[in-house]
């Protein structure tokens, strides 16, 4: 079975001409009995204190002290457990990382906007970070800029 235009749209991607196909007809599952949160938010939370490891208890505080801000906030999170890589100085730094994902919908960003930045800042200092990355709507951030 083949889309309509689907060999058009596959020529134009080899030219490396970006399309997207619009499904007018289709719709999420359960649509109509569910909640749609459109705005997705996301901190990365790292294990370091600049490059030194810091303890996994204390580590463990970060990620909740996380999760508690965006939870309160959105009514809930998401934590994926990663590796994060930098350099410094020529030197490559590694470090788990823990990226905290919340869903939500435009008025209760707009209604937290203002804690979640006083968040970011503050945690940029206490966690002794030169930067910290997080995600809105799918780009990324580092705060401060560099």
């Amino acid at each position: 079975m083949s889309w309509f235009n689907e060999k058009r749209r596959h020529s134009l991607a080899a030219r490396g001409v970006r399309t997207t196909t619009q499904h007018p007809i289709l719709k999420a599952p359960l649509q109509s009995k569910a909640t749609k949160l459109p705005i997705q938010f996301s901190i990365n939370v790292p294990s370091t204190n600049y490059d030194k490891k810091i303890s996994e208890p204390a580590f463990k505080k970060r990620i909740e002290e996380t999760a508690v801000e965006l939870s309160n906030k959105f009514g809930g999170d998401t934590s994926i457990r990663g590796k994060g890589d930098y350099t410094s100085d020529g030197k490559l730094i590694s470090e788990d990382v823990v990226i905290i994902e919340s869903s939500m919908t435009k008025k209760d960003y707009y209604a937290n906007k203002k804690d979640i930045e006083d968040f970011i800042k503050e945690k940029q200092k206490s966690w002794n970070q030169e930067t910290i990355g997080y995600s809105f709507e799918n780009d990324f951030y580092i705060y401060p800029k560099f």
